[in-house]
């Protein structure tokens, strides 16, 4: 049996290294587009997950033409060698297309989709289409498990891959190497190009103002990154400390979090930190973001409980004074929003989301 990859986030590999762990011992090989941890796992990488790193509408329109030729030679590679299934991890704008075409061209063969479309918050037609193109769901949260199953598709969930991850967790790597008592603010300019660049010069703002009230601010450098937006984000935010290890290091050694919305927010929630969201896009991704999507808030944890526990800084809101307000009301708030961190916490179900991945495809593989 042999098993096609494909995911373009760097939570996306940490899945797929987790997954390849899970079914190479029964599945070989497993190949496609992923990124370090995915190899590591023992996959074999055609594609870097680089290749999607795009974000934002207008940022989108420009890559049409190369994600075109991509999406093809995906689906000629894949139809050519004839994997036993076909795996992919969220990034829906390419990996629906991926499956249409595959499907198109006769690939009958079962596609699970790890970490499906948020077709709960906005395009509510990408779940008639999973079910149409029989796709099997491997979502995040029971929120979506349920709202899949409840459109006709099939979906698996047991609880949310962090539970496993995070289970006991232990840095790897000391964020602050002296002896320096001050309590440590992460900054997280995100992982993405087009949003570091947008970001930077809030978070530089951001930790100047940190200091001045006592707290070390640390500026995280995501490790997928290219090396020129490393020495991007390092020009604009001198002279702050940086990070360059793991993002969840420096949030399970930190008091507070400020930055880009994703997984970093469902990371801050599992170890009881307060995080003030920041999202900044370019103007068109924004108007479509404003009239398209269905939920009042970006961060999950605030999804979770239908109400707000992280506050939300949104394009022009995302500015050194609302972030130092924010700061401000969870200090004579915190147990009140503690208490929120936990309710949202045990939403996430139980710990073994891997272990059921693995086994739903290793079942249906080998009927």
């Amino acid at each position: 049996m042999s098993l096609f990859l494909s995911c373009g986030e760097a939570s996306g590999d940490h899945y797929a290294g987790r997954l390849i762990e899970a079914v190479k011992s029964k599945v070989a090989p497993v190949w496609g587009m992923f990124g370090p941890e995915g190899t590591m796992a023992g996959g074999h990488a055609l594609w870097g997950l680089e290749e999607l790193q795009v974000m934002g509408i207008s940022e989108a329109f420009k890559e049409i033409p190369r994600l075109m030729r991509l999406k093809n030679a995906m689906v000629d590679r894949v139809l050519s060698e004839m994997p036993s299934c076909v795996v992919v991890i969220d990034s829906p704008d390419y990996h629906i297309p991926l499956i249409k075409a595959l499907r198109k061209r006769g690939y009958a063969k079962p596609v699970f989709y790890v970490s499906p479309p948020t077709a709960w918050a906005w395009r509510r037609g990408r779940a008639s289409a999973l079910r149409d193109l029989k796709v099997i769901c491997l979502p995040l949260f029971e929120m979506e498990h349920l709202f899949y199953k409840q459109r006709g598709v099939e979906s698996h969930w047991t609880g949310h891959p962090l539970l496993d991850d995070l289970s006991g967790y232990v840095p790897e790597e000391r964020v602050l190497k002296n002896t320096d008592a001050s309590p440590i603010a992460a900054l997280l300019p995100g992982s993405r190009s087009s949003e570091t660049r947008r970001l930077a010069p809030v978070l530089k703002d951001a930790g100047l103002m940190l200091q001045e009230t006592g707290y070390h601010p640390v500026i995280s450098i995501a490790k997928n990154l290219s090396a020129r937006d490393r020495e991007m984000i390092k020009s604009i935010c001198h002279p702050l400390t940086f990070f360059e290890g793991k993002g969840v290091d420096l949030i399970f050694q930190s008091q507070l979090v400020v930055g880009a919305c994703g997984t970093a927010a469902v990371e801050a929630m599992m170890f009881d930190k307060f995080m003030v969201v920041l999202y900044k896009a370019s103007l068109l991704s924004y108007i479509v973001f404003k009239v398209m999507v269905k939920t009042k808030w970006v961060s999950m944890p605030n999804v979770l409980l239908r109400r707000e526990v992280y506050p939300e800084l949104l394009q022009g809101k995302a500015n050194v004074g609302a972030i130092k307000r924010a700061i401000c009301m969870y200090l004579e708030n915190s147990a009140k929003i503690h208490k929120d961190l936990l309710e949202a916490k045990n939403k996430m179900g139980r710990r073994g989301a891997y272990r059921l991945w693995a086994d739903v495809i290793l079942e249906r593989v080998g009927r």
